[in-house]
């Protein structure tokens, strides 16, 4: 017994229930994709069935399933669907292979497909009317099902449209085409003509009449007695048409198109739910619409089970007479506050020039640094001030001349300090200047020797009072929200700290093969990209918005969201994380790029969002890498870079033309707009705490200063 026959043990000839409103009759195919860079994604799940039923399922209907599977079909698509609720009783197991495809892109969006098994294996694979389970038709269910006849051979459809309307049986029937339909009108008229709509491409149709006009054809389809038609136009939407009127144009959905395969199929899945609830042609055609706009946002066979909300969204449009897009955000309420995150986030190209405007700032502590014949830096804090030191920690190194690494406070207080040389200065970094284990570590400092640099957002604050010289990091804030324009502000002040230590600090106080300042031409071109950073975030901002909120409504509900970096950008994927815990709160985890190879690739479930933070640099081939291999186990891969990513993926953009070390500043605002989007989709407010006691719990644990003694 192969593995997909004994995956199918439990499902295939084992029908859960004799009624359902939707059922698809089509087929499996084992797609092996070829993309336009030539990295190929092998033996991926396919098949009409597979998008026409997920098509009908998201609409929250009974759907049930037939087809032919044969031996090598992946069994783990099977147990998915089965897991989502489709009935999977009418699967019959034959022996030899599932038909085969090359399915071949290329860098303009046009696809090829080419068969790998031989031409005729299409027609041992068909379905035939002996695979309908018995009672799927024959009750006397009110409404009758809805049956869609997936595209088939010509002489396969017939057979399963002539058993449906046998005597005796009741269903509504509509018909795909296929495009190895043979020329010639003649048969393919006398088929439409026996089901209730026929649903053909406008390509197929193109190609059965001999001219390429929908809605010429449509009057002669419907002159010619078929009862009703509605053709797929691809980009430019559908056409319905029925008898007494002029055929009736369905707007296409206004949605980022990630893969167009199978959208022509999931239209007819939610075309068929929307007969199944009873709707008018047009109305269900305008689901059926809204189904396939979900389904190009996102790729994979079975993308349409974490789409339903997209597919919604859309349809509502539709039913208001609006402009079917899917980026549409709900209004703020009484009880949002993200109002507030969403203007701090506005202003961060704003606040990254203030802060360049206050680099002078700097100079009493690089001359702070210089006096004390400094070698060494850690940077220290938590939580989002964590992440400023990971992710400034390469531009210090590259550009100051000194040696620097970072710390968690808690490492460093309780395990790093009694081990550092002297002439080390320690960066103790946190914007509230209030946070107990950074000030734990400012003092932990100075017991041990170590100059203390405080990089505050509250000059006067207790952090301040400890340290021997205070980096101001001060900007206007607009309430309670999750940290996005603070984090700039620190990571800003770092940053400039770098170009100012590489344009001042002594030749004899550089260290032997620290990649510092080895020319004035690395300070200035690095000092120059420093000074482009504000239109750079300004022009991410915009790029950024429409894919943002499109990879929201994506991680939206899901059970775990990956966070993927490397070098400074590990720690942006901790920050992106980070404000998925304080708003949305959803389950999310951030790791390095190569980690997550050995590790939470393990863990990660098909269809499940894994979000790649890598703008061009120095592990841009390993992100690729892990690119290909998120497609392979079919995840659902985000891609934050200034590049486009190679293999599908959602793209959130950056500008592009600046250095690695730069990065972090534009990386940390699409993750910003992710966590903005994710708290309103899910009804959630700014660290959502029960009440005002909880949030002064809490407060009373993060500020609460004790010191131990280190290890």
């Amino acid at each position: 017994m192969t593995e997909t026959e004994r995956g199918m043990s439990s499902a295939a000839g084992r029908p859960g229930r004799a009624e359902h409103d939707v059922i698809v009759v089509g087929n499996l195919t084992v797609d092996d994709v070829v993309h336009a860079n030539g990295e190929t994604t092998m033996a991926s799940p396919g098949g009409n069935t597979l998008y026409a039923a997920t098509g009908a399922l998201i609409w929250g209907l009974s759907v049930g399933v037939v087809a032919r599977v044969g031996a090598d079909f992946p069994v783990t698509a099977l147990e998915r669907l089965r897991e989502a609720g489709i009935d999977t009783g009418g699967l019959r197991p034959i022996e030899g292979p599932t038909v085969r495809n090359w399915v071949i892109y290329e860098h303009d969006g046009r696809r090829t497909w080419v068969y790998r098994t031989p031409p005729e294996r299409r027609f041992e694979v068909a379905p035939s009317p002996g695979d309908i389970p018995t009672g799927w038709t024959n009750q006397k269910q009110d409404p009758a099902p809805v049956v869609h006849v997936a595209a088939m051979p010509l002489r396969a459809a017939a057979g399963i449209v002539g058993h449906l309307r046998a005597e005796g049986r009741r269903a509504v029937v509509t018909l795909d085409t296929h495009e190895a339909w043979p020329a010639g009108r003649d048969d393919i008229l006398a088929l439409a003509r026996r089901v209730d709509v026929f649903v053909p491409s406008d390509g197929e149709l193109a190609a059965i009449f001999g001219y390429d006009d929908p809605g010429r054809a449509c009057r002669e389809l419907l002159a010619e007695g078929v009862p009703a038609v509605v053709v797929k136009c691809g980009e430019k939407g559908a056409l319905v048409g029925t008898p007494g009127g002029p055929p009736v144009s369905i707007a296409p959905p206004d949605v980022a198109v990630l893969d167009a395969t199978g959208a022509g199929d999931t239209f007819c899945g939610g075309l068929a739910a929307g007969l199944a609830v009873g709707e008018s042609l047009v109305v269900a055609a305008q689901r059926g619409a809204a189904t396939a706009g979900a389904a190009l946002g996102a790729s994979g066979s079975l993308r349409l089970l974490r789409r339903a909300g997209v597919a919604e969204r859309l349809r509502s449009c539709y039913a208001q007479g609006k402009p079917p897009r899917a980026a549409l955000l709900p209004k703020p309420g009484e009880e949002d506050d993200s109002d507030v995150m969403e203007r701090e986030i506005t202003t961060i190209p704003a606040v990254i020039q203030d802060r360049l405007e206050l680099a002078g700032q700097a100079a009493t502590t690089v001359e702070r640094l210089r006096a004390s014949r400094i070698r060494h830096v850690v940077l220290v804090g938590c939580g989002d001030s964590s992440f400023v030191c990971q992710a400034a920690a390469l531009a210090l190194n590259r550009h100051s001349g000194l040696q620097v690494r970072w710390e968690h406070a808690l490492d460093f207080a309780r395990y790093g300090v009694r081990y550092h040389a002297s002439g080390t200065a320690v960066v103790v970094v946190s914007f509230s200047g209030k946070t107990g284990r950074t000030i734990e570590a400012a003092q932990q400092a100075r017991a041990f020797g170590h100059l203390v640099i405080a990089l505050t957002g509250a000059p006067d604050s207790p952090i301040a009072k400890v340290a021997d010289c205070v980096l101001s990091a001060e900007i206007p804030t607009f309430g309670f929200s999750p940290g996005t324009s603070t984090y700039t502000a620190m990571l800003i002040t770092l940053l400039t700290l770098a170009a100012e230590l590489g344009a001042h600090v002594a030749p004899a106080h550089v260290v032997p093969g620290a990649d510092g300042p080895a020319s004035a031409d690395a300070v200035s071109r690095y000092a120059a990209d420093l000074k482009r950073l504000p239109r750079l975030a300004e022009e991410t901002l915009h790029l950024s918005e429409g894919p943002a909120h499109a990879a929201a409504e994506r991680l939206a509900g899901a059970r775990m969201i990956t966070f993927l970096g490397a070098g400074p950008n590990e720690a942006s994927a901790k920050f992106g994380a980070a404000k998925l815990f304080e708003g949305a709160q959803q389950v999310a985890l951030a790791t390095n790029v190569e980690e997550w190879a050995h590790e939470q690739y393990f863990i990660t479930r098909p269809g499940e969002p894994v979000v790649l933070v890598a703008p061009s640099g120095a592990s841009s081939d390993r992100a690729a890498e892990i690119l290909s291999e998120l497609n392979y186990i079919e995840a659902l891969p985000v891609f934050v870079g200034d590049q486009a990513p190679s293999l599908p993926a959602l793209h959130l953009p950056l500008a592009a033309g600046i250095g690695e070390e730069l990065s972090p500043v534009l990386a940390s605002i699409p993750l910003s707009q992710i966590g903005l989007h994710l708290m309103r989709l899910n009804g959630k407010r700014s660290y959502n705490f029960p009440d005002d006691e909880a949030r002064r719990e809490h407060y009373d644990t993060i500020h609460r200063v004790t010191i131990g003694d280190p290890a």
